[in-house]
């Protein structure tokens, strides 16, 4: 068997003696409880060295070792020798029965961590079976083989039922440990399902059924009725089922010692379905029917448990799920109520813009002045009023294709003002430029042209908006005035 490297640290620890108040106590309790547990099965017993049917202390000692720890055994070890000294067995003798009474709730307890879960084995079928294998058999053989090879080799015990001794000392200490084991360990190792006023009323109600009926099959009572075949040990069965069901693995562990404590007093009392002229033979029996009865029952309990913690698990999984959609949810309305809100709001700018520039395309439709707005950096005219095509004779599109196509109609003497639109370099914030235009026609008109610089953060001009005027009706008139002074100056 190979140890692994946790293993190996447990057994440096197990030989460590109390170092607290605490741990002495636990110490003391330990072997008391085993002592009264081996007084309790010698009671069973009058074979010296005592094979009692039933052993106690072997599920005492392996719930001890699996809660406490191996640092326990010397507790164990101590309490084996006064029960063997109890029982008037000889101390030789008792040291042997001592030494493998203590290797086997270690072994055990070893097999059960490593195989079944440790304290967790009653939790899942699979964990139930594996302890029954590691702690009611293997344990169990262990013992026996042991303390047989001594004592036959010492002289005890004689006779030629070797086989069926080893079986009744298996036997003895499997039941004890399937007993006493798991409810000890249920008991003092796991946290227990409370019970409320309803659970408990059920639960003593199937208790007194079932007292009611194992002191009806077991007691006095069966040697009435077992004639006539009317009773069987299965009656006890559905109750121990149904506290399986309907509760949690300690109360279906205490249930089963409840009924297979009553079953053994019977049997060794003379009653029941058990009782052979073989009392070897009625132990067998017996040892079956706690066996595959106790096995049945805490697998029911963990395999009950086991679907309970899933459908827990799911529940929680299920709320979880829950609550992350009705968050996602509450997000995603959140969410839709502020995009409804950004495109009512959006719809509203655009129907504001819409308005804003039909006004504007209805201003600029109906003044004779020409608005644009000039790209400089990217040499782009973004917009020219339809007055363009009346002020200049030419289309718009031709101006948003080449937007210097106005400079070709400029006066060739007034270029150099009109030029003055594509300074970049200049600090001006606005510009103010008369030339003269010669239309397609061949006629001439005056333009007063206005820009106005927009500047990016930089201060590099970006923009340029300007607004054209067709000043030739008022040059005319400052003409004719002009003409009109200067006869009257001529003829005075």
């Amino acid at each position: 068997m190979v140890f692994s490297r946790s293993a190996l640290n447990e057994s440096k620890a197990a030989f460590k003696l109390p170092s607290s108040r605490k741990e002495w106590m636990q110490f003391c309790a330990v072997g008391v409880g085993c002592y009264l547990a081996g007084l309790l099965g010698l009671q069973a017993t009058n074979l010296h060295p005592p094979v009692s049917p039933v052993w106690p202390p072997t599920g005492v000692e392996l719930a001890a070792i699996l809660l406490l720890g191996y640092s326990i055994w010397p507790a164990v070890f101590i309490a084996t020798f006064f029960v063997c000294l109890a029982a008037a067995t000889p101390v030789h003798a008792a040291l042997a029965i001592s030494v493998a009474n203590t290797l086997e709730p270690i072994v055990a307890a070893y097999l059960v961590k490593r195989f079944a879960g440790g304290i967790s084995a009653f939790e899942s079928p699979r964990g139930v079976v594996k302890f029954v294998l590691s702690a009611c058999f293997l344990g169990p053989a262990l013992d026996a083989s042991l303390c047989l090879a001594y004592l036959y080799q010492a002289g005890y015990p004689q006779g030629p039922d070797k086989g069926m001794m080893w079986l009744t000392w298996t036997a003895g200490d499997a039941i004890g440990g399937l007993l006493f084991a798991p409810f000890l360990i249920l008991l003092f190792g796991t946290q227990h399902h409370r019970l409320d006023k309803r659970e408990f009323a059920e639960l003593v109600v199937l208790l007194l059924g079932l007292i009611a009926t194992c002191l009806t099959v077991f007691g006095p009572l069966s040697l009435r009725f077992e004639q006539k075949q009317l009773l069987m040990p299965w009656m006890c069965l559905p109750f121990i089922i149904w506290i399986g069901f309907r509760f949690c693995q300690l109360e279906a562990s205490g249930s089963a010692l409840l009924l297979f404590g009553l079953a053994i007093w019977g049997t060794l009392h003379g009653y029941g379905p058990f009782v052979t002229p073989d009392f070897n033979v009625s132990v067998m029996f017996l040892a079956v029917f706690v066996g595959v009865t106790a096995t049945a029952t805490l697998a029911i309990a963990a395999t009950l448990s086991e679907r309970r913690r899933v459908e827990e698990g799911l529940l929680g999984l299920q709320t979880l799920l829950q609550e992350t959609v009705q968050g996602k949810t509450r997000d995603l309305t959140a969410t839709i109520e502020t995009l409804q809100t950004e495109v009512a709001e959006r719809m509203h700018a655009e129907i504001s813009l819409r308005e804003s520039n039909d006004r504007f395309q209805q201003l600029a439709a109906t003044i004779s002045d020409v608005f644009w707005l000039m790209d400089i950096a990217n040499t782009r005219l973004l917009y020219i009023s339809p007055a363009y095509e009346s002020v200049w004779g030419r289309p718009c599109s031709s101006l948003y294709a080449d937007p210097h196509s106005w400079l070709d109609a400029v006066h060739p003497d007034d270029y150099d003002r009109a030029l003055a639109f594509f300074n970049q370099e200049t600090s001006e914030n606005h510009y103010d430029s008369e030339y003269r235009i010669i239309r397609p026609d061949g006629s001439v008109r005056h333009i007063w042209d206005r820009g106005y610089i927009v500047r990016d953060q930089s201060g590099r001009i970006c923009r340029v908006a300007g607004l054209a005027s067709d000043i030739t009706e008022k040059k005319r008139l400052q003409e004719e005035l002009q003409e009109a002074q200067k006869w009257k100056q001529e003829r005075n």
